[in-house]
Protein backbone atom coordinates (compact mmCIF):
# COMPACT_ATOMS: atom_id res chain seq x y z
CA UNK A 1 0.00 0.00 0.00
CA UNK A 2 2.75 1.88 1.08
CA UNK A 3 4.39 1.62 -2.50
CA UNK A 4 1.38 2.35 -4.07
CA UNK A 5 0.49 5.50 -2.57
CA UNK A 6 4.13 6.64 -3.67
CA UNK A 7 3.63 5.81 -6.83
CA UNK A 8 0.60 7.97 -6.92
CA UNK A 9 2.39 10.69 -5.54
CA UNK A 10 4.74 10.58 -7.71
CA UNK A 11 2.63 10.23 -11.03
CA UNK A 12 0.68 13.09 -9.63
CA UNK A 13 3.81 15.22 -8.78
CA UNK A 14 4.44 14.76 -12.73
CA UNK A 15 1.22 15.35 -14.28
CA UNK A 16 1.82 19.21 -12.15
CA UNK A 17 5.13 19.51 -13.59
CA UNK A 18 4.26 18.78 -17.15
CA UNK A 19 1.23 20.97 -16.67
CA UNK A 20 3.53 23.51 -15.34
CA UNK A 21 5.61 23.17 -18.27
CA UNK A 22 2.90 23.31 -21.04
CA UNK A 23 1.47 26.32 -19.80
CA UNK A 24 4.86 28.16 -19.65
CA UNK A 25 5.50 26.86 -23.30
CA UNK A 26 2.32 28.19 -23.99
CA UNK A 27 2.88 31.75 -22.58
CA UNK A 28 6.31 31.99 -23.98
CA UNK A 29 4.76 31.21 -27.70
CA UNK A 30 1.68 33.63 -27.14
CA UNK A 31 4.44 36.17 -25.95
CA UNK A 32 7.02 35.38 -29.49
CA UNK A 33 3.74 35.37 -31.25
CA UNK A 34 2.78 38.80 -29.82
CA UNK A 35 6.43 40.14 -30.23
CA UNK A 36 6.70 39.50 -34.03
CA UNK A 37 2.94 41.50 -34.83
CA UNK A 38 3.70 44.31 -32.05
CA UNK A 39 3.82 46.59 -34.23
CA UNK A 40 0.48 45.56 -36.21
CA UNK A 41 -0.65 45.70 -32.03
CA UNK A 42 0.54 49.18 -31.83
CA UNK A 43 -1.05 50.33 -35.04
CA UNK A 44 -4.39 48.84 -33.65
CA UNK A 45 -4.22 50.55 -30.22
CA UNK A 46 -3.76 53.89 -32.11
CA UNK A 47 -6.74 53.33 -34.05
CA UNK A 48 -8.57 52.87 -30.78
CA UNK A 49 -7.07 56.34 -29.58
CA UNK A 50 -8.30 57.94 -32.71
CA UNK A 51 -12.04 56.10 -32.38
CA UNK A 52 -12.24 56.74 -28.85
CA UNK A 53 -11.37 60.59 -29.62
CA UNK A 54 -13.88 60.55 -32.20
CA UNK A 55 -16.63 58.81 -30.32
CA UNK A 56 -16.28 61.10 -27.38
CA UNK A 57 -16.58 63.89 -29.34
CA UNK A 58 -19.86 63.06 -30.91
CA UNK A 59 -21.26 62.13 -27.40
CA UNK A 60 -20.50 65.88 -26.14
CA UNK A 61 -22.40 67.24 -29.50
CA UNK A 62 -25.66 64.68 -28.85
CA UNK A 63 -25.88 65.43 -25.51
CA UNK A 64 -25.94 69.17 -26.73
CA UNK A 65 -27.92 69.12 -30.13
CA UNK A 66 -31.17 67.10 -31.25
CA UNK A 67 -28.24 64.74 -33.01
CA UNK A 68 -28.30 61.44 -32.72
CA UNK A 69 -24.45 59.87 -31.58
CA UNK A 70 -24.00 58.67 -35.16
CA UNK A 71 -25.09 61.84 -37.06
CA UNK A 72 -22.84 64.13 -34.61
CA UNK A 73 -19.98 61.37 -35.36
CA UNK A 74 -20.24 61.88 -38.96
CA UNK A 75 -20.04 65.92 -38.17
CA UNK A 76 -17.09 65.67 -36.50
CA UNK A 77 -15.48 63.63 -39.36
CA UNK A 78 -16.54 66.22 -41.61
CA UNK A 79 -15.18 69.05 -39.35
CA UNK A 80 -12.03 67.58 -39.27
CA UNK A 81 -11.41 66.87 -42.53
CA UNK A 82 -12.61 69.85 -43.81
CA UNK A 83 -10.42 71.53 -40.98
CA UNK A 84 -7.15 69.55 -42.48
CA UNK A 85 -8.17 70.23 -45.78
CA UNK A 86 -8.51 74.23 -44.94
CA UNK A 87 -5.29 74.44 -43.17
CA UNK A 88 -3.72 72.41 -45.43
CA UNK A 89 -4.74 74.67 -48.38
CA UNK A 90 -3.89 77.71 -46.86
CA UNK A 91 -0.56 76.84 -45.40
CA UNK A 92 0.83 73.83 -46.50
CA UNK A 93 2.85 75.56 -48.92
CA UNK A 94 4.51 77.92 -46.09
CA UNK A 95 4.52 75.01 -43.89
CA UNK A 96 6.77 72.90 -46.37
CA UNK A 97 9.08 75.78 -46.93
CA UNK A 98 9.36 76.34 -43.18
CA UNK A 99 10.27 72.75 -42.83
CA UNK A 100 12.90 73.03 -45.49
CA UNK A 101 14.34 76.36 -44.26
CA UNK A 102 14.82 74.49 -40.98
CA UNK A 103 16.77 71.77 -42.14
CA UNK A 104 18.95 73.87 -44.21
CA UNK A 105 19.50 76.24 -41.83
CA UNK A 106 20.56 73.36 -38.73
CA UNK A 107 23.81 72.30 -40.59
CA UNK A 108 25.04 76.04 -41.09
CA UNK A 109 24.64 76.59 -37.66
CA UNK A 110 26.60 74.03 -36.37
CA UNK A 111 29.19 75.15 -38.96
CA UNK A 112 29.10 78.55 -37.24
CA UNK A 113 29.06 76.85 -33.95
CA UNK A 114 32.42 75.23 -35.00
CA UNK A 115 34.40 78.05 -36.06
CA UNK A 116 33.18 80.18 -33.15
CA UNK A 117 33.75 77.86 -30.15
CA UNK A 118 36.36 75.58 -31.28
CA UNK A 119 38.94 78.06 -29.25
CA UNK A 120 37.38 76.27 -25.76
CA UNK A 121 38.16 72.79 -24.68
CA UNK A 122 34.76 71.24 -23.98
CA UNK A 123 33.62 72.27 -27.33
CA UNK A 124 34.34 69.56 -29.54
CA UNK A 125 32.05 67.18 -27.49
CA UNK A 126 29.51 69.24 -27.86
CA UNK A 127 29.71 70.29 -31.48
CA UNK A 128 29.87 66.52 -32.16
CA UNK A 129 26.80 65.38 -30.55
CA UNK A 130 24.72 68.41 -32.04
CA UNK A 131 26.71 67.66 -35.37
CA UNK A 132 24.94 64.48 -34.90
CA UNK A 133 21.38 65.77 -34.26
CA UNK A 134 21.57 67.92 -37.17
CA UNK A 135 22.61 64.42 -39.63
CA UNK A 136 19.82 62.66 -38.07
CA UNK A 137 17.04 66.09 -38.85
CA UNK A 138 18.44 66.18 -42.27
CA UNK A 139 19.19 62.70 -43.75
CA UNK A 140 16.62 61.07 -44.81
CA UNK A 141 18.13 57.35 -44.42
CA UNK A 142 18.33 58.12 -40.74
CA UNK A 143 14.89 59.34 -40.53
CA UNK A 144 13.63 55.77 -41.85
CA UNK A 145 15.25 54.13 -39.59
CA UNK A 146 13.93 56.49 -36.84
CA UNK A 147 10.56 56.11 -38.27
CA UNK A 148 10.26 51.79 -37.79
CA UNK A 149 6.98 51.27 -39.08
CA UNK A 150 6.02 53.86 -40.56
CA UNK A 151 8.87 53.52 -43.08
CA UNK A 152 9.55 49.65 -43.41
CA UNK A 153 6.10 47.54 -42.80
CA UNK A 154 3.64 49.80 -44.71
CA UNK A 155 4.73 53.07 -45.05
CA UNK A 156 3.61 56.71 -43.83
CA UNK A 157 0.50 56.51 -45.56
CA UNK A 158 -0.37 53.22 -45.39
CA UNK A 159 -0.04 53.47 -41.69
CA UNK A 160 -2.20 56.18 -41.50
CA UNK A 161 -4.86 54.55 -44.01
CA UNK A 162 -5.13 51.82 -41.30
CA UNK A 163 -4.90 53.45 -38.06
CA UNK A 164 -8.16 56.03 -39.43
CA UNK A 165 -10.00 53.21 -41.80
CA UNK A 166 -9.87 51.06 -38.04
CA UNK A 167 -10.44 54.33 -35.97
CA UNK A 168 -13.81 54.51 -37.87
CA UNK A 169 -15.04 51.14 -37.78
CA UNK A 170 -14.15 51.41 -33.70
CA UNK A 171 -15.84 54.66 -33.45
CA UNK A 172 -18.99 53.55 -35.16
CA UNK A 173 -19.85 50.53 -33.08
CA UNK A 174 -17.81 50.22 -30.43
CA UNK A 175 -20.28 47.98 -28.28
CA UNK A 176 -19.57 45.36 -30.86
CA UNK A 177 -16.50 45.21 -30.39
CA UNK A 178 -16.63 45.20 -26.65
CA UNK A 179 -18.98 42.49 -26.49
CA UNK A 180 -16.95 40.51 -29.04
CA UNK A 181 -13.78 40.62 -26.24
CA UNK A 182 -16.41 39.96 -23.68
CA UNK A 183 -17.70 36.59 -24.57
CA UNK A 184 -14.32 34.98 -24.69
CA UNK A 185 -14.59 35.34 -21.14
CA UNK A 186 -16.62 33.44 -18.81
CA UNK A 187 -20.32 34.24 -18.21
CA UNK A 188 -19.76 35.13 -14.25
CA UNK A 189 -16.44 37.08 -15.43
CA UNK A 190 -17.88 39.57 -17.87
CA UNK A 191 -19.01 42.39 -15.70
CA UNK A 192 -15.31 42.68 -14.85
CA UNK A 193 -15.02 42.93 -18.67
CA UNK A 194 -16.96 45.96 -18.98
CA UNK A 195 -16.12 47.76 -16.12
CA UNK A 196 -12.43 47.45 -17.39
CA UNK A 197 -13.45 48.63 -20.39
CA UNK A 198 -15.35 51.46 -18.91
CA UNK A 199 -12.92 52.69 -16.73
CA UNK A 200 -9.73 52.46 -19.31
CA UNK A 201 -12.27 54.31 -21.56
CA UNK A 202 -12.80 57.32 -18.62
CA UNK A 203 -8.49 57.09 -18.45
CA UNK A 204 -8.01 57.82 -22.10
CA UNK A 205 -10.37 60.40 -22.48
CA UNK A 206 -9.05 62.03 -19.69
CA UNK A 207 -5.43 61.48 -20.70
CA UNK A 208 -6.41 62.60 -24.57
CA UNK A 209 -7.84 65.95 -23.19
CA UNK A 210 -4.92 66.70 -20.71
CA UNK A 211 -2.60 66.15 -23.89
CA UNK A 212 -4.89 68.50 -26.55
CA UNK A 213 -5.26 71.43 -24.06
CA UNK A 214 -1.86 70.77 -23.54
CA UNK A 215 -0.51 71.12 -26.68
CA UNK A 216 -2.85 73.51 -27.64
CA UNK A 217 -1.40 76.19 -24.68
CA UNK A 218 2.04 74.98 -25.71
CA UNK A 219 1.80 75.93 -29.20
CA UNK A 220 0.27 79.26 -28.60
CA UNK A 221 2.85 80.46 -26.12
CA UNK A 222 5.70 79.32 -27.79
CA UNK A 223 4.75 81.04 -31.12
CA UNK A 224 3.69 84.15 -29.14
CA UNK A 225 7.17 84.36 -27.73
CA UNK A 226 9.20 83.80 -30.60
CA UNK A 227 7.35 85.97 -32.22
CA UNK A 228 8.12 88.65 -29.40
CA UNK A 229 11.93 87.87 -29.47
CA UNK A 230 11.78 88.23 -33.13
CA UNK A 231 12.52 84.53 -33.99
CA UNK A 232 12.14 83.26 -37.75
CA UNK A 233 10.46 80.10 -38.76
CA UNK A 234 8.57 81.06 -35.57
CA UNK A 235 5.46 79.20 -36.46
CA UNK A 236 6.79 75.35 -37.40
CA UNK A 237 9.16 75.82 -34.30
CA UNK A 238 5.54 76.47 -32.34
CA UNK A 239 3.51 73.62 -34.23
CA UNK A 240 6.73 71.01 -33.95
CA UNK A 241 6.81 72.15 -30.26
CA UNK A 242 3.02 71.44 -29.92
CA UNK A 243 3.79 68.27 -31.54
CA UNK A 244 5.96 67.21 -29.44
CA UNK A 245 4.42 67.72 -26.27
CA UNK A 246 2.65 65.03 -26.97
CA UNK A 247 4.60 62.86 -25.61
CA UNK A 248 5.54 63.86 -22.15
CA UNK A 249 8.70 64.42 -20.70
CA UNK A 250 11.32 63.29 -23.78
CA UNK A 251 9.35 65.39 -26.47
CA UNK A 252 9.67 69.01 -25.05
CA UNK A 253 13.22 68.37 -24.78
CA UNK A 254 13.18 67.25 -27.99
CA UNK A 255 11.43 69.67 -29.31
CA UNK A 256 14.06 72.45 -28.20
CA UNK A 257 16.98 71.38 -29.89
CA UNK A 258 15.82 72.72 -33.09
CA UNK A 259 14.49 75.95 -31.43
CA UNK A 260 17.86 76.92 -29.83
CA UNK A 261 20.28 76.24 -32.98
CA UNK A 262 17.93 78.14 -35.03
CA UNK A 263 18.39 80.80 -32.06
CA UNK A 264 22.37 80.52 -33.25
CA UNK A 265 22.63 81.76 -36.31
CA UNK A 266 21.06 85.13 -34.73
CA UNK A 267 22.87 86.14 -31.65
CA UNK A 268 24.55 85.01 -28.37
CA UNK A 269 21.46 86.69 -26.36
CA UNK A 270 18.72 85.00 -28.59
CA UNK A 271 19.71 81.57 -28.22
CA UNK A 272 19.60 82.38 -23.93
CA UNK A 273 15.93 84.09 -24.38
CA UNK A 274 14.66 80.55 -26.51
CA UNK A 275 16.17 78.75 -23.74
CA UNK A 276 14.31 80.36 -21.02
CA UNK A 277 11.17 80.93 -22.97
CA UNK A 278 10.58 77.13 -23.66
CA UNK A 279 12.01 76.43 -19.75
CA UNK A 280 9.21 78.87 -18.84
CA UNK A 281 6.39 77.20 -21.08
CA UNK A 282 7.43 74.09 -19.58
CA UNK A 283 7.44 74.53 -16.30
CA UNK A 284 3.79 76.35 -16.42
CA UNK A 285 2.48 73.25 -18.19
CA UNK A 286 4.16 70.59 -16.32
CA UNK A 287 3.24 72.27 -12.88
CA UNK A 288 -0.23 74.28 -13.31
CA UNK A 289 -1.94 72.61 -16.26
CA UNK A 290 -0.91 69.23 -16.21
CA UNK A 291 -1.78 68.65 -12.30
CA UNK A 292 -5.28 69.90 -12.38
CA UNK A 293 -5.93 67.85 -15.17
CA UNK A 294 -4.49 64.99 -13.62
CA UNK A 295 -6.81 65.06 -10.82
CA UNK A 296 -9.59 63.71 -13.19
CA UNK A 297 -7.32 61.09 -14.63
CA UNK A 298 -4.72 58.42 -13.71
CA UNK A 299 -1.74 59.49 -12.35
CA UNK A 300 1.64 57.85 -13.42
CA UNK A 301 4.85 58.68 -11.33
CA UNK A 302 7.22 59.92 -14.04
CA UNK A 303 10.04 57.54 -13.91
CA UNK A 304 7.41 54.57 -14.53
CA UNK A 305 6.21 56.69 -17.70
CA UNK A 306 9.90 57.16 -18.63
CA UNK A 307 10.76 53.59 -18.43
CA UNK A 308 8.12 53.03 -20.53
CA UNK A 309 8.82 55.25 -23.22
CA UNK A 310 12.30 54.18 -23.03
CA UNK A 311 11.47 50.41 -23.48
CA UNK A 312 8.95 50.89 -25.76
CA UNK A 313 10.94 53.56 -28.47
CA UNK A 314 13.58 51.18 -28.38
CA UNK A 315 11.56 48.11 -29.15
CA UNK A 316 9.45 49.54 -31.39
CA UNK A 317 10.64 52.86 -32.83
CA UNK A 318 9.00 56.23 -32.85
CA UNK A 319 5.48 54.28 -32.47
CA UNK A 320 5.86 52.81 -29.18
CA UNK A 321 7.50 56.04 -28.01
CA UNK A 322 4.51 57.69 -29.28
CA UNK A 323 2.46 55.30 -27.17
CA UNK A 324 4.20 54.11 -24.68
CA UNK A 325 2.54 56.88 -22.20
CA UNK A 326 -1.41 55.89 -23.60
CA UNK A 327 -0.23 52.29 -23.13
CA UNK A 328 0.98 52.92 -19.12
CA UNK A 329 -2.53 54.40 -18.28
CA UNK A 330 -4.33 51.39 -19.24
CA UNK A 331 -1.84 49.21 -17.82
CA UNK A 332 -1.92 51.25 -14.51
CA UNK A 333 -6.13 50.90 -15.01
CA UNK A 334 -5.77 47.11 -15.18
CA UNK A 335 -2.88 47.00 -11.99
CA UNK A 336 -5.62 49.50 -9.93
CA UNK A 337 -8.84 47.31 -10.77
CA UNK A 338 -7.23 43.56 -10.69
CA UNK A 339 -4.47 43.33 -8.21
CA UNK A 340 -4.64 46.46 -5.77
CA UNK A 341 -7.98 46.54 -5.13
CA UNK A 342 -9.24 42.75 -6.01
CA UNK A 343 -5.93 41.00 -4.86
CA UNK A 344 -4.57 42.91 -1.98
CA UNK A 345 -8.26 44.47 -1.04
CA UNK A 346 -7.22 47.71 -0.81
CA UNK A 347 -10.27 50.61 -1.44
CA UNK A 348 -9.28 53.26 -3.86
CA UNK A 349 -10.92 55.11 -6.44
CA UNK A 350 -10.65 54.24 -9.97
CA UNK A 351 -11.30 56.52 -12.61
Amino acid sequence: MDRFGARSISGLLTKRTLIVAAAAAAIVVLLLMVWQVAQILLLIFASMLLALLLRSSAVVISENTALTVNASLILVVLIMTMGVALIGSLYGPDIATDFYQLTLQLPSTIDRMRDSLGQYEWAPAVLEAMARVGHALTNPQQLARIAGVFSTAFGALGSILIVIVLGLYFAVEPKTYIDGVARLFPQYHRGRVYEAFERIGSALRWWLLSRLVSMVAVGLLTVIGLVMLGMPLAFILALVAAIMDFVPHIGPILAIVPAVMVGLGQDGSTVLYVFILYTVIQGLESYLLTPYLQKQMTSIAPAWLLAAQLVLGTGFGILGFLLAPPLAVVIMVLVQMFYVRDVLGEKMELP
